[in-house]
């Protein structure tokens, strides 16, 4: 909870809470060590098949896929720039903590190796970053961090479909670990090289008792709908395979208004906030009033996952009778960024509540993500 306090005449108060955009008990044999991954093994990238050769039969799937984060991830800017940036820094230090869930068959099959990248000229299916193929050949799970994952390519795919219909193209396999968070936990926590969990959402799900629920992550990640799952195929529970979250394409991209719609729906849903205010006050009085922030709707902390990058804040403005503001906190500067230190212009925002995460080296600076000993993560938990 967080309290104000300020001397004022008779006011009103506007509260508005702001975002920026981004399972089942974890099986006792499973670790989140960071590990690490071998680039070459004996596969090429081609040997994977496209996502493109899904679209005929799997259309809807398709669609939705083409416009998700998953699609986005090797052609992601900020992904792209923070590689960069890594690499010019932590010399044969980076692949390891990125490509292996941007990217796993690009780096494994070593389409994707240390130094620059140029997108246009890897492999199609490298370059789909988490696509079709290589999410229905998972096989299963090494540990639950920094992509531990087993697949390889295959004509059989694995999905949560029982009784699956034959088909020409390939067979069909029903794998429970599909429908279980350790699928997605395996690339959804992060831990660099000295352990520090730099993106914890699968660990803040199953740290928040939400793992012994039977909720998984799929459960919001992946709604349900009823329909074919291929074309001409039965009519069934399928799941979205948009995968919304918190962040969308900041450039043009496949769905891109359609997703960034969901993704504000669903922000606008995260969180309860509450506030305890007077009306009036009289002039020369203190003046308080409270804010609380309760995260009742979301199975993970919010911000989540790479929560060193993502900002929410509150916004406060509070008016006299006259609506002349007297106090505010959390309004942008010129270039619509928070008044904070990273700021370009002089002004602070001394009230300012962010809850963004902040990376520490051990002599206490700030930290990339390589170098980061410790975390301050004042992100709202769940419960």
């Amino acid at each position: 909870m967080k309290k104000y306090i300020l001397m004022s005449k008779k006011i009103s108060v506007i509260l508005i809470a702001f975002f920026l955009i981004g399972c089942s008990n974890d099986k006792t044999t499973l670790t989140d060590n960071p590990g690490t991954d071998s680039t070459t093994v004996p596969f090429l990238a081609s040997d994977f098949s496209s996502a493109e050769t899904c679209k005929s039969c799997h259309p809807q799937h398709f669609d939705e896929w083409s416009g998700s984060m998953h699609a986005y991830a090797v052609k992601n800017p900020t992904w792209l720039r923070l590689r960069e940036i890594g690499q010019s820094q932590y010399i044969n230090a980076l692949d390891g903590a990125c490509s292996p869930c941007h990217s796993p068959i690009g780096l494994r099959s070593g389409d994707i190796k240390w130094g620059p990248l140029d997108v246009e000229a890897l492999d199609p299916v490298s370059r789909e970053g988490v696509g079709c193929d290589l999410c229905h050949t998972i096989t299963g799970i090494t540990r639950l961090s920094n992509g531990g994952i087993d697949f390889a390519p295959s004509d059989t795919k694995q999905g949560t479909i029982k009784d699956p219909v034959s088909n020409p193209f390939h067979t069909s396999k029903y794998n429970d670990l599909y429908a279980e968070s350790e699928y997605c936990g395996s690339c959804h926590n992060l831990k660099n090289s000295d352990g520090v969990a730099i993106e914890n959402i699968f660990g803040e799900w199953r740290a928040g008792g939400f793992a012994v629920t039977g909720k998984t992550c799929s459960d919001c990640h992946m709604e349900t709908y009823t329909g074919p799952a291929a074309v001409d195929g039965p009519d069934r529970t399928l799941h979205r395979h948009d995968f919304v979250g918190v962040d969308f394409a900041l450039t043009p991209f496949p769905n891109r208004d359609k997703q960034m719609a969901r993704v504000i729906e669903r922000l606008q849903s995260a969180l309860s906030m509450t506030t305890s205010a007077q009306t009036t006050a009289t002039a020369g009085q203190n003046y308080s009033f409270d804010v609380q922030i309760i995260n009742d709707k979301t199975w993970h902390n919010v911000p989540a996952g790479t929560s060193f990058n993502r900002q929410m804040w509150l916004s406060i403005i509070v008016k006299d009778s006259a609506q002349n503001v007297i106090f505010s906190s959390g309004q942008l500067d010129a270039n619509d960024d928070l008044m904070d230190r990273y700021s370009e212009f002089p002004e602070r925002d001394s009230s300012l509540f962010n809850a963004q995460a902040t990376l520490f080296k051990a002599d206490g600076t700030e930290a990339s993500l390589w170098d980061a000993a410790t975390i301050s993560n004042p992100s709202i938990v769940s419960g």
